[in-house]
């Protein structure tokens, strides 16, 4: 299976404290390079990176 085939749909980003490390731009990064379709980030607790991932997922084409 091609990574392009698979989507993850549990991503916790460096605004879910405690819980992810990744920041959103370089989620973007990643997701462009290995040509993924779409991600899905699930944050606890909070929505403060909706805003940044939309835009910034919106602009690296994924």
């Amino acid at each position: 299976m091609a990574l392009a085939d698979f989507v993850h749909l549990r991503v916790h980003s460096a605004y879910s404290l405690s819980e992810g490390a990744i920041r959103i731009p370089e989620l973007a990064d990643l997701c462009r390079r290995h040509q993924m379709p779409a991600v899905a980030v699930t944050d606890r607790n909070n929505m403060f990176g909706a805003l940044t991932f939309s835009e910034t997922m919106a602009a690296a084409g994924v």
